[in-house]
């Protein structure tokens, strides 16, 4: 232990010294060395090109510019002669372009799935306590494998090549400057150094603002999320009003700074025209050269571009280093786990194996701590023996250490003190891989991986066969509802078994364990996710499975360990007491006694029931679902009959989401600009500002043109003249820029933040609007919503103000360019214009490919993400089954796909880069060919030749530097608006504010189902209801039972109108639900349902969301607490009915969550109260509290209760027993317990006690 917190302390001194930006490379091999030491090479001769290229341009502008005759044999020759070099120059930027693009992200892939592999191999191998220590959450694991590989990925394709193509165009630009004319040169480079400014201080700004803006989002975020995940309690308590003015109030803060964000944007943008201001100087300087130098115009002109381009080249530089210092940070993180070596070792291969195991294993004087929580003790003097074949159970109060001594026996972690053995063997000193192969086992929440049925059970033991795979599963009560499945034992489960419900979820688990053959069997609250039946029946293939086995049982419902040999009572770390359930039974003051009678949900006055009802009834928890998956095993041959029916219901379905999907498939940018109608001020504003801006581009390069021209005068008093009105000029589009872009970007963030804004609140209004049916579809969970609203409406907005300003500002400055262009001479613009689209061409792609390499290769690593983010969080499973090897293969498995990607796409990317590049210079050089050639024949002049050479050579990057931007925008941009568009278009199916609708001042309380048919919408196949018919009587309580996936709840969400039925009705008073206002309906209606919830504010708060308005007098609020039995409670806390219940009411207990949540049901004094499994959740403490307050409460109303728990609804007036979605009794408790043992509710009521019961007896005593 101390060992490894020392080997972290070292490693995180070492990484803070040096940051190691080696550790990015530490994954490579020798090919991917080779790809990279030619990639380095074509990057450096990338860089090179431009500089060289002007370099070339300087030698044409000065034959042209000092050409005396246009006629001159040597001109024509000296422009061809360049204009060749400039096409060998193509040439040569192919195959340097290929290999920069080709290496670095062929090899970047390469490393970062390598680093994938060993990091995930290495986190797999660390013990548990590794992860208590070092690791908050599954997420830190799954951030390394997902985006720390994705940072490094990214650094090597795309950051490293660019550091080097532009550390490389720096150099050579100012080697090239002061080749050229060293005097000028050392004038102008420390001015460059100012184009780096802006650029940084406006990440830096920027990056704070973005900062607050997300903390600022984040409340109103958190206000959606609440809302959206207990949307049956919005709903059912007509919160949708009072949701959405805090949701609009929350978003004010993040509209004010976005407004400063834009003015920062505006400023950083229009620093950027200080490179005018540098030009204004350099070029009024090298007036000075030419005039008293003998310094040539092409070669002053082209000083002051190449130190242009190496000032930029320098800030490009600067920008990545922030990348690499994230890389490295990054590889140190992955570095620090691949090289620990873990205490307690699974690679380890040293140990002992025991030929013949027998299972006796013992704790003696066990000693243990959790390394994270040092301070207390776990285990104190711990001493159990376990004999051979013998089945152990432990039971004892939450945190008493039962679970730890299933962990301490399977190594996850050492005992500070003693030692455990296992047949007369210290664990130890055993081989580990090879002790964790003698034990299966099956833990309280069962870990299944996104694979099928079939692998999860292969995870116990890889070379098992199909029919011992079967074999397991029957074992397991499995078999059954795995054949009814469509695919059989191939149906994929799900991220983690999601398709399954957790009873099915469970059995899978147990047949994996069981198939493994193991010698121990360790089940650690192996039944609690089942319902009884199923209980029942995995109870008896536990049974079966424990013969012969030595087996350690953790239980808290100690029905199910009434069989074992031995029963231990573990308290504060201590076995207290040990025996056979009837040996503990006899004494009446045991510990074990007393833990069964805590477990009694009979109130008091059964009085001599008790001595019966101690030794056998114990209550079953049960985890309900609205609907759970166990209805598909029951409901099997229902399905069929009914299939062609929910056929016809899909397909309407699926004809009409297909029909709204063409309706949006082409986004309206109109309808967007419509939202921001009320800025129309401001839109003017933005425009006008980008029309400005967008001329300031050309005319810049048309004054340069001149410039270039004016050093060609023969009289020195005009050229002064002239290069003092020009650099004026310059000095003017300096302010201009800074002038136009703060107001264009300010008056776009006003325009974008409002209509952010906009979005938000009516996106946000109509989800609230539609039926809990939309949000059961995986596509509509709380997390999907929640980043919608976060990311859509800030996507739309970037398409709107950004895309809106640069759209005006590239028309504005085509429009100019193509006016100037074809003003000075339309001969050569003609040409020109005919090679702009292979311009503007390879500038967009060479921009688009660099930046889909990456987003592609984050899609493409999807999948190993999902397989990371399962197996840390399963990692006890996996350690316990020795299944890290499984887990890599299906890693490996996964990386293939994005592997043969990657290969196509470094073959892109070399082949585009290499094209775009050497096709610019090509025009380039047709451009240089052409004009000399006009002029040479006198058609043009050379003034003419400068100018319209440069207006037209810039344009091209302009414009595909729009487009590139403009792609990626509309690329998200258009998903964005194409979804919020199917939100803000799609009509809800059950309108919860019909105005047409009935609307009741009151109810009487009658319910009526009639021939009621019903599927949820999320698995239409599966049938709920066929023909349900049932009478709820007004005023009356009535109680509905049965087994899971019965459709008890269902019955509360169709009475509530959560969801509508196929066929068949539901009446209220004798009236169609249908035909109500549904929210009017709601106000006469509370649901207390089993997980309560509670919103993030205070208990006053939370108990007000009861009534319909605010107005609330603070007596009622304590008269509604007192019902509930809470106001005791609240009142004894430090703040009273003013203190914080935290995120979901995670700062109270869950007794105080449910009363609560009565409180506020009792406040909206409703007619109708829905009770759902309202206390199976808590202790038997709470419990009896809460029971007390629901009683008081149900006098009066019309009260449907569902319960798991029998002897909660034994006061009921009436009891409906369901099996499979049909009322097969009803009654009340006494006369539904004189049918016996035939009587379904009867068969219930004994499933709840010892099975092996004289049910007449207990009968006679409950009655």
């Amino acid at each position: 232990m101390g060992g490894g917190d020392q080997k972290n302390v070292s490693i995180n001194d070492k990484k803070k010294k040096n940051g190691s930006f080696k550790s990015i490379f530490m994954h490579a091999d020798v090919l991917d060395w080779f790809f990279m030491a030619f990639g380095f090479f074509g990057a450096i001769g990338d860089g090179m090109m431009v500089p060289f290229v002007l370099f070339i341009t300087s030698k044409i502008m000065n034959s042209v510019g000092s050409a005396s005759g246009t006629s001159s044999s040597n001109f024509v020759h000296d422009v061809n002669k360049n204009a060749v070099v400039v096409l060998y120059m193509a040439c040569a930027s192919f195959f340097v372009c290929f290999l920069e693009g080709y290496c670095w992200t062929r090899t970047g892939e390469r490393q970062a799935a390598r680093m994938r592999v060993r990091y995930l191999k290495a986190v797999l191998r660390q013990e548990v306590s590794y992860f208590d220590l070092h690791v908050t959450s599954t997420t830190d694991v799954i951030t390394s494998v997902s985006s720390d590989s994705l940072v490094i990925q990214d650094v090597l394709s795309d950051k490293v090549p660019n550091f080097l193509v532009n550390a490389s165009r720096f150099l050579s630009s100012n080697i090239v400057a002061f080749a050229l004319l060293w005097r000028l040169a050392i004038v102008g480079f420390p001015f460059m150094v100012l184009l780096v400014i802006p650029g940084y201080m406006y990440k830096r700004i920027s990056m704070r603002l973005a900062r607050k803006i997300r903390e600022e989002y984040n409340q109103a975020g958190t206000i959606a999320e609440q809302a959206i995940s207990s949307i049956r309690t919005v709903y059912s308590f007509v919160g949708e009003s009072k949701t959405l003015a805090a949701f609009s109030n929350a978003l004010e803060g993040s509209v004010k700074l976005g407004l400063k964000q834009g003015l920062a944007k505006g400023l950083a943008i229009g620093s950027n025209g200080v490179v005018y201001a540098i030009w204004s100087l350099i070029f009024y300087y090298g007036s000075i050269m030419v005039m008293y130098h003998g310094a040539k115009g092409g070669t002053v002109f082209v000083v002051g571009v190449t130190l242009a381009i190496g000032g930029l080249a320098f800030g490009t530089c600067f920008s990545n280093v922030r990348y690499f210092a994230e890389a490295s940070v990054a590889g140190e993180r992955i570095m620090e786990v691949i090289k620990r070596v873990p205490t307690i070792d699974s690679e380890n291969m040293e140990g002992e194996i025991i030929e013949k195991v027998l299972g006796e294993v013992e704790f003696n004087n066990v000693e243990f701590v959790y390394p994270s929580r040092p301070e207390s003790v776990i285990l104190n003097d711990f001493c159990l023996k376990v004999p051979s074949g013998k089945t152990v159970a432990l039971v004892g109060g939450s945190g008493s250490g039962k679970s730890t001594v299933v962990s301490l026996l399977q190594r996850f972690y050492d005992p500070i003190g003693g030692e455990i053995l296992l047949d007369g063997v210290a664990i130890h000193k055993l081989q580990l891989k090879w002790l964790r192969s003698q034990m299966g086992l099956v833990s309280q929440e069962p870990a299944l991986f996104a694979t099928s049925i079939k692998e999860n059970i292969l995870f116990g033991r890889e070379d098992a066969t199909y029919e011992e795979i079967v074999d397991a599963a029957k074992a397991s009560n499995a078999h059954n509802f795995i054949s009814m499945l469509p695919q059989g034992y191939d149906t994929q489960v799900g991220e983690r078994g999601i398709q399954m419900s957790g009873g099915q979820k469970q059995r899978i688990a147990i047949a994996r364990a069981i198939v493994k053959m193991p010698k121990i069997l360790l089940l650690d609250e192996a039944t609690s996710a089942l319902d009884s039946e199923s209980e029942r029946v995995v109870q008896e293939a536990l049974d079966k499975a424990v013969v012969g086995r030595t087996t350690i049982i953790i239980a808290h419902r100690l029905s199910t360990i009434q069989n074992a040999d031995i029963i231990a009572v573990v308290q504060n770390g201590k076995i207290m007491e040990t025996g056979s359930h009837e040996s503990l039974m006899q004494n009446d003051s045991s510990i074990y006694t007393s833990l069964v009678h805590l477990q009694h949900t009979k109130n008091d006055q059964d009085g001599d029931t008790l001595s019966i009802m101690n030794k056998h009834h114990i209550s079953c928890r049960f985890l309900s679902r609205s609907s759970s998956f166990n209805s598909m095993t029951h409901g099997g041959g229902d399905v069929v009959n009914y299939n062609n029916v929910v056929e016809d219901v899909v397909n309407d379905i699926d004809h009409n989401t297909n029909k709204k999907k063409k309706k949006v498939k082409v986004p309206s940018f109109r309808r967007l600009l419509a939202m921001n109608a009320p800025e129309w001020k401001q839109v003017c504003l933005g425009c006008l500002s980008s029309v400005l801006f967008g001329a300031v581009q050309p005319i810049s390069t048309f004054a340069t043109g001149a410039v270039a021209s004016v050093y060609f005068l023969n009289d020195r008093d005009e050229m002064k003249k002239q290069i003092r009105m020009y650099a004026f000029c310059f000095l003017g589009l300096a302010l201009a820029s800074i002038v136009f872009n703060m107001l264009e970007q300010y008056s776009f963030a006003y325009m974008g933040e409002y209509l952010t804004k906009r979005i938000r609140e009516r996106m946000f209004s109509k989800i609230l609007t539609f039926e809990v049916g939309w949000f059961d579809e995986d596509q509509n969970s709380t997390g999907v919503i929640c980043s919608r609203l976060a990311k859509e409406a800030n996507v739309v907005r970037s398409v709107v103000g950004d895309s809106l300003s640069l759209v005006v500002q590239t028309i504005s400055a085509m429009v100019v360019t193509c006016t100037m262009g074809l003003i000075i001479t339309w001969r050569l613009s003609i040409v020109m214009i005919s090679v702009q689209p292979i311009t503007i061409f390879c500038y967009y792609t060479r921009r688009v490919l660099l930046n889909n390499m990456s987003s592609k290769a984050i899609k493409a690593q999807d999948d190993s993400s999902k397989i990371a983010a399962e197996a840390v969080s399963n990692l006890r499973i996996i350690t316990s089954f020795s299944s890290q090897n499984r887990i890599l293969k299906m890693l490996e498995k996964a990386q293939q796909g994005p592997r043969h990607e990657s290969i196509r796409q470094s073959w892109y990317a070399g082949i585009g880069l290499a094209c775009s590049q050497s096709l610019i210079f090509c025009t380039r050089a047709l451009n240089f060919w052409y004009g000399g050639k006009l002029v040479s024949q006198g058609y043009i002049t050379k003034n003419q030749f400068f100018e319209t050479i440069m207006i037209w050579i810039s344009i091209g990057k302009v414009i595909a530097d729009a487009a590139s931007s403009m792609t990626n925008d509309l690329a998200k941009g258009s998903d964005a608006v194409r979804s919020v568009f199917a939100i803000l278009d799609r009509y809800t199916k059950i309108k919860s504010d019909d105005l047409e609708g009935f609307r009741a001042e009151k109810l009487i309380g009658k319910i009526v189902f009639h021939d009621v048919h019903f599927s949820y919408p999320a698995r239409p196949n599966v049938m709920v209801f066929q023909g349900f018919s049932i009478e709820i009587d007004a005023g009356k309580s009535t109680a509905l039972v049965g087994e899971s996936g019965s459709g008890k709840s269902t019955i509360i969400g169709l009475i509530e109108r959560f969801y509508d039925p196929l066929k068949g009705i539901v009446t209220v008073d004798g009236r169609d639900i249908k035909t109500y206002n549904l929210r009017s309906l709601r106000k006469h209606i509370a649901l207390v349902s089993q997980e309560p919830t509670l919103f993030g504010g205070t208990i006053r708060e939370n108990i007000v969301y009861g009534a319909y308005d605010d107005k609330v007098d603070e007596s009622e609020i304590i008269e509604a607490s007192k019902a509930a039995n809470a106001h005791d409670f609240i009142s004894s806390l430090k703040d009273g009915y003013d203190t914080l219940c935290g995120d979901r009411g995670v700062q109270l207990s869950g007794g105080q969550k449910q009363r609560i949540a009565i409180a506020r049901a009792i406040l909206k004094n409703p007619e109708v109260l829905l009770l759902d499994e309202a206390t199976s959740a808590l202790d038997s403490q709470s419990e009896k509290l809460v029971q007390d307050a629901l009683e008081k409460v149900m006098v009066g109303r019309t009260s449907v209760v569902v319960a798991h728990r029998l002897s909660t609804i034994q006061n009921c007036d009436l009891i409906a027993v369901l099996d499979k979605g049909i009322v097969v009794e009803k009654g009340t408790h006494s006369s539904l317990l004189s049918k016996g043992p035939s009587g379904a509710y009867y068969s219930l009521v004994s499933l709840q006690r010892r099975p092996n019961n004289i049910i007449a007896d207990s009968c006679h005593e409950i009655n």
